[in-house]
């Protein structure tokens, strides 16, 4: 996944008034000004705003904006390569939301600027001092594409901001190496390929990951999975993997599926998925081969990766008309190789604290844990953490948020062996995807730009005439000029009006 920066800019002037391609074709420095009405923000952005008391917005500027008719923007950056965008946000230079980082920029009474991201992060706020200080600006991202393929940027002020440089009416300041976006990626995991038959484990990752060689050895960089049965055989010790849970693959003239002994994972049996990172490439699906699948020192990593969140697919049901599903998470270190199996036993659980159910053809989410929506057919519970599904169909993809990071879990069936009725079905696993396993960023905020709105004064009605007559020398002529100047302090309020005569070194003519 990358972020390209297009170069276009979001401008905000000071001055009072739009100032764009549109409304000030000249000069050039007001030309390429972005400006644009308060009352164009998104909504999303100015109901946040309001409830945040940010105040009346003194301007408003949104990037590549002309003021032509239709005109409504351009993208300040765009995103390509990669899987799944799962968020795009404001970060700072480490990729983590924005915490009071100085912005470098001062209001009039040189109160320094921190920003925040807000609980919204496509939202960025420049705030007085401090984390309740009064907002001076604000930003906002309006993601663009279906799937998001990149942003616009707005801009809204509320206070003028102190500009140092006096000399120049139209002092510009942006916030470079300030303010930066983050694009957040999901990784999905590729089985194709992946041994039929009994396995002790399956290990796979996404389609044609990035590798690097370490010692001689080939390995991928990106998150990998380790698949087992809920309680396979200690093979390193000399049992025989049939003695324990096995996993298996199915295709069924579709994408792969993986079960647990019989295929379908029945009651009380289940799934352990581990995360890990630095699989070695030679034994990871395709290249994995059944023979090598059954060899736990096969089994070969590096270490673990953490994340909150996940999701997988439940893809076909026998048995019944609706399954039960059990997720328990856990924390582990990393035990590769002749460890791997033994490790199960010092697994840290990790409460899980949330649970959406999708339909996967048509995207909508049906059910969620804290209530936001509900499906009568489907029940989910949590007792120590652990989270319990009812009424899951095929064709649902779940998803469940942990309290602290985990990198392991397990999913059963949790239905009673001695069940009896249509809603203890068997079923098997599709897809799995990790959540935001991945953040890439790019400098923005050099193109976030804050243009002065500095003093003038014009020149008004019709100047008087000074008249000396030679004929007495000693009489003197005196006018008033003061109605024939029309003076301005800007956004940056009152100050001091002098008057002074200026003239030009030289001959005067006479």
């Amino acid at each position: 996944m990358a972020i390209a920066i297009t170069g276009e800019d979001v401008v905000l002037d000071e001055t009072a008034g739009l100032q764009n391609a549109t409304a000030t074709p000249t000069p050039a420095g007001d030309a390429d000004d972005n400006d644009i009405l308060v009352a164009s923000l998104p909504s999303t952005f100015a109901t946040r705003l309001t409830a945040l008391g940010a105040g009346t917005a003194t301007g408003a500027a949104l990037s590549g904006y002309t003021g032509a008719a239709g005109d409504t923007g351009s993208n300040a950056f765009t995103i390509t390569g990669g899987g799944s965008i799962s968020d795009i946000s404001f970060v700072d230079s480490a990729g983590a939301p924005l915490n009071g980082v100085d912005s470098g920029l001062d209001t009039l009474d040189g109160t320094s600027i921190l920003l925040y991201s807000d609980t919204n992060n496509n939202i960025l706020l420049g705030r007085a001092g401090g984390a309740d200080g009064a907002i001076v600006f604000a930003a906002y991202i309006e993601e663009t594409g279906s799937p998001v393929t990149g942003g616009k940027i707005w801009t809204v002020e509320y206070q003028p901001l102190k500009h140092p440089d006096a000399t120049n009416p139209d002092d510009s300041l942006n916030l470079l190496d300030k303010v930066f976006i983050g694009a957040t990626q999901d990784q999905g995991f590729s089985l194709a390929g992946a041994p039929s038959g009994q396995n002790l484990f399956l290990m796979f990752t996404k389609a044609n990951p990035t590798t690097e060689t370490v010692d001689g050895v080939v390995r991928i960089t990106d998150t990998t999975i380790i698949a087992t049965g809920k309680n396979p055989a200690d093979q390193s010790s000399g049992a025989n993997i049939n003695t324990g849970d096995t996993i298996n693959t199915s295709q069924g003239g579709g994408p792969t599926t993986i079960g647990t002994n019989n295929q379908m994972i029945t009651e009380q049996e289940g799934i352990r998925f581990s995360f890990v990172t630095g699989a070695r490439q030679d034994v990871t699906v395709p290249n994995l081969s059944q023979t090598e699948a059954d060899v736990e020192s096969n089994i070969d990593f590096t270490g673990v990766f953490n994340s909150t969140s996940a999701s997988f697919d439940v893809v076909q049901l026998q048995g019944g008309k609706s399954a039960v599903v059990k997720i328990s998470a856990f924390n582990t270190a990393a035990e590769p190789g002749v460890n791997f199996v033994n490790g199960y036993a010092n697994d840290t659980p990790v409460a899980i604290t949330n649970v959406l159910v999708t339909n996967i053809s048509t995207g909508q989410v049906i059910e969620n844990s804290d209530g936001s929506v509900n499906d009568p057919a489907i029940n989910i519970t949590f007792s120590g953490g652990v989270a319990t599904i009812t009424g899951v169909l095929a064709g649902y993809q779940i998803e469940y948020t942990t309290t602290a990071d985990h990198n392991r879990v397990l999913i059963e069936n949790g239905a009673a062996v001695d069940a009896r009725g249509n809603d203890h079905a068997d079923f098997d696993i599709g897809g799995f995807t990790l959540r935001d396993t991945s953040t890439t960023i790019a400098e923005i905020g050099s193109k976030m730009i804050f243009e002065d709105d500095g003093p003038s004064v014009s020149a008004t009605g019709t100047e008087p005439i000074l008249t000396v007559d030679e004929t007495v020398l000693t009489t003197d002529d005196t006018q008033s000029f003061t109605a024939n100047f029309s003076s301005a302090f800007g956004a940056d309020g009152a100050g001091t009006l002098t008057y002074a005569l200026g003239a030009t070194a030289g001959p005067s003519g006479l």
